[in-house]
């Protein structure tokens, strides 16, 4: 999965903490070469989350579409052990969401329930149906007053955070809400939706007081700047396009998507811009430049969420195929695995030692012992040439037929 990466305005780069179908969540060892802990995660990822404190990583998803268990899970992030797994989900789980105090998580799934999850116990406090469908994102008003939720039955809804009752319903979508962010202030709540608009909405009276047009399809995902002064949408139409607030008027289009966009974030400074896709990758943006600054790739499926941490320094992908990754942002123009493959690494150890025994025999008996180095020399090249074309060659499976899919409208 390593490769070089060519960053058009400084220099950076990803340190990868990954393995396939399985989730890797631990900070960056002191040296690269330290092994750390790998934990199982074989499901979908569809889904993640850090902890306010940033000591914590959430990951959700399941197996497909159909209704079999979700699964939530917590994962201690200096250790990268899994440190708790919450069931209940019946159905796929799309969403999650940490409180502002870190004390409650917010799951929504499939099937249109909604859990609350009080962290000390790990028990569940709460389970109901604000939504007839598909629960396709969660977030907490920055106070922790509110809690907001995006459906695939067309709307939008402000939520009791405590109890999940509904407060106000943000209806006037023609397509799935599927993806609804606060703004820092908490005064508005921002929407995205199939039917190829956002819209923003006054949390204070429920209204709508904007709506953004220009995606070509519908829409996915949806982020506020941390200055609250930018909105990024993510499309079908592969395709992230940023927007003045104060004018509701696009300001940039990034393309360099393949597929299409399914998830994005700013970091907390709002320098970077992550983003996830379809076409099974992740990429890094700078957003003053509006410029591309490299991709992260490997993915077995697509890509799903994607999830600054609150250091700025560490993000967490999660795909459909590969579970979840955990990268560090270093100074470098490469990333690689801090876990390196095992198959590069013996074939080193022996071709340094080689060379040493060979040059010794020659002296000890000269006469006799060339022709036999000659000799043993095509056979060892003949055996490894056998060894060189891998296995993984073969193809990457497409994306799930089954995968969600944004009802566009036109």
């Amino acid at each position: 999965m390593s490769r070089r990466i060519a960053p058009r305005d400084q220099q950076l780069a990803f340190a990868v903490v990954a393995a396939s179908a399985l989730l890797a969540v631990v900070t960056r060892p002191a040296h690269a070469d330290e092994p750390a802990s790998l934990a199982a995660h074989k499901s979908w990822v569809t889904a993640v989350a850090f902890s306010p404190d940033g000591n914590t990583l959430a990951t959700v998803g399941g197996q497909t579409l159909l209704y079999r268990p979700g699964e939530v899970k917590l994962w201690d992030l200096s250790t990268g052990k899994e440190k708790a797994k919450l069931d209940g989900h019946q159905s796929t789980v799309w969403s999650v969401a940490f409180s502002p105090d870190g004390k409650t998580l917010a799951t929504g799934s499939y099937d249109g329930i909604l859990k609350l999850w009080d962290l000390e116990s790990g028990k569940e406090k709460a389970s109901v149906q604000p939504h007839k469908h598909w629960i396709t994102a969660l977030v907490f008003s920055p106070d922790g007053k509110l809690l907001a939720s995006a459906s695939e039955d067309m709307t939008a809804k402000l939520l009791d955070p405590n109890t999940g009752a509904d407060v106000k319903a943000l209806a006037g979508h023609t397509g799935t809400v599927s993806g609804i962010a606060f703004s820092p202030d908490g005064a508005t709540v921002a929407t995205a939706s199939g039917d190829k608009t956002a819209q923003l909405w006054d949390v204070a009276a429920g209204t709508s007081k904007a709506k953004l047009e220009g995606h070509a399809d519908g829409l996915t995902s949806i982020a506020f700047s941390p200055d609250g002064k930018t909105l990024a949408t993510g499309s079908a139409d592969r395709t992230v396009k940023l927007w003045d607030i104060a004018t509701s008027k696009e300001t940039a289009a990034l393309a360099g998507h393949k597929n299409w966009v399914t998830g994005l974030r700013f970091s907390p400074d709002g320098k970077l811009m992550a983003t996830g896709s379809h076409d099974r990758t992740a990429k890094l943006w700078n957003v003053d430049a509006r410029q591309e600054m490299g991709t992260l790739d490997g993915f077995e499926g697509a890509v799903w969420g994607v999830a600054f941490a609150p250091n700025g320094q560490t993000l967490a992908v999660g795909s459909q195929g590969t579970g979840a990754r955990l990268v560090k942002f270093v100074q470098k123009l490469e990333f690689q695995d801090v876990f390196p493959p095992a198959p590069p690494a013996e074939p080193a150890k022996p071709a340094e030692a080689k060379p040493a025994e060979t040059a010794a025999k020659p002296e000890e008996a000269k006469p006799a012992e060339p022709a036999k180095t000659e000799e043993a020399k095509p056979a060892e090249a003949e055996e490894k040439k056998p060894d060189a074309p891998k296995a993984d060659a073969a193809k990457p499976a497409e994306p799930a037929a089954d995968a969600p899919k944004v009802n566009a409208q036109g």
